[in-house]
């Protein structure tokens, strides 16, 4: 008895260690044939999760929706296999109330560079980089906003004023003309102080002066800051992967909450001209400026920059004027700048009873090019012309002019006088005293023929002086 038992309970025993290690085979076998695959949204939030056998496909799940500040644009695999997130990149909509692109014009209105900028309020105030600004004398703003009065694509603002500029900070602060008509599409996009290494970016702004409003993405590389920044700026830069280019100074820096952390300014290329890092001034650099911003310490663009040019660009503000007016005419020189022309023409007769024609014109550029130029003929069959020409000095006037002036009688003798050192004096013996003196062939021109000449330079030169004078 004691022996069939035990050979029953041993029996037993057997039986029901097959059946356990055949229920763990088992089990085994099938966690082996199963994949769990996982989807997360762009903050790490589990969206999916299904387990499959190993011969079946995933689900093709939808992407989350898009938001106000984000597009949804791929599944990308994330650190396991298995895994998937969803990569979204920011909307160029979410910024056109506050990342516009500025163009920087001269005296004469024509476009001399571009930058981006960034409106940090909702009254119009902006920064960008004081190289952007610099020697401006006009701005616009140009935004990605619909015009509906122009039905035009965009809308242009200008900007007239600005309260700090700083070129070794690289930093200028401005106010947006009627910045109210667009105020609805202005954000509150704040600004961070902090960032690390490997945290993502994007810049936003203008590469290139494209026409369209460009977001880059890429991530924080380094700080850097070389010893002629320590010394003369104090700035500290962020280097960031986020592609800049010409046209992106001024643009800004945000981390993957979309917050400001720096303003775009420099870029650095390898010897194959491909793109390699991009530096932004970081916003604890700028911070406080934003905050005690004052519409007291407000400067027109030609009295932060063209103080001194203040003659020229009131005499050159009137002649375009009187172009609007038709009393002058505009016009392009061959470099393409601009320029107004005036015109005078004259038949009368002279006190020794000569009938004479007469053409005057006096043409004034942007680029502070002026020229007088006169032409007189009798009926004699004399003639006069006349040319007084040169770049305009802004403290020293027609000091570096040129005078060119030319005699000739109806027989072909002929006279000049020319001086490009110029020298005025109301003694007119000690006007023109560097002159040189050509004539024709056998004609020598006596000191009364040296004398005329110099007399009608006074004249020219005493009546743009007196004219110019209105403007001081």
């Amino acid at each position: 008895m004691r022996r069939i038992k035990r050979s029953l309970c041993s029996s037993c025993a057997a039986a029901l260690i097959i059946v356990v290690f055949f229920c763990l085979a088992a089990c085994q076998n099938g966690d082996a044939n199963k994949i769990t695959y996982t989807w997360y949204d762009a903050d790490g939030t589990l969206l999916y999760e299904e387990t499959l056998d190993k011969k079946e496909k995933p689900t093709e799940y939808t992407l989350p929706l898009d938001s106000d500040k984000w597009d949804y644009v791929e599944w990308q695999k994330g650190a396991k296999i298995t895994e998937k997130i969803a990569h979204r990149i920011p909307k160029n909509s979410y910024f056109i109330g506050n990342v516009f692109q500025i163009v920087v014009q001269n005296l004469g209105g024509q476009p001399t560079g571009t930058g981006s900028a960034f409106v940090f309020n909702s009254d119009g105030w902006f920064i960008t980089n004081a190289h952007v600004m610099e020697d401006a004398y006009y701005a616009q703003a140009i935004f990605n906003i619909p015009n509906s009065s122009t039905g035009e694509s965009y809308t242009y603002l200008d900007i007239n004023t600005g309260s700090y500029y700083h070129l070794d900070k690289d930093i200028y602060i401005g106010k947006i003309d009627s910045f109210s008509a667009i105020k609805s599409y202005y954000k509150e996009i704040p600004i961070n102080l902090s960032y690390e290494i490997g945290q993502p970016t994007y810049s936003v702004g203008y590469p290139h002066s494209s026409a369209e409003l460009i977001v880059n993405e890429g991530e924080v590389t380094e700080n850097w800051s070389d010893l002629h920044e320590k010394l003369y700026s104090g700035n500290s830069y962020i280097c960031s992967s986020s592609y800049i280019a010409p046209g992106s100074s001024g643009g800004i820096l945000t981390n993957e909450n979309l917050e400001v952390i720096g303003i775009t300014t420099l870029g650095w290329k390898d010897k194959a001209g491909n793109f390699i890092s991009g530096a932004a001034i970081s916003a604890y650099n700028f911070n406080k400026l934003l905050e005690n911003v004052n519409t007291k310490d407000l400067l027109s663009l030609q009295e932060r920059f063209h103080q001194n040019e203040k003659v020229y660009i009131g005499y050159f503000n009137e002649a375009k004027m009187h172009a609007a007016n038709g009393t002058a005419e505009k016009m392009f020189l061959e470099d393409g700048s601009v320029a107004y022309v005036y015109e005078w023409i004259d038949e009368d007769v002279n006190n020794e009873g000569d009938h004479y024609s007469s053409t005057e014109t006096l043409l004034i550029s942007d680029d502070g090019w002026m020229s007088y130029d006169s032409e007189y003929y009798w009926e004699g069959g004399s003639r006069r012309t006349i040319a007084f020409y040169g770049y305009y000095d802004h403290q020293k006037q027609f000091a570096y002019f040129t005078y060119e002036f030319k005699f000739e009688w109806g027989d072909g003798t002929y006279y000049t006088v020319e001086c490009s050192d110029i020298n005025y004096s109301s003694t007119i013996s000690l006007t023109l005293n560097k002159c040189v003196v050509k004539s024709s062939y056998s004609f020598t021109p006596s000191e009364k023929h040296i004398t005329y000449a110099k007399e009608q330079f006074n004249y020219i030169y005493e009546w743009l002086i007196d004219d110019m004078a209105r403007f001081k």
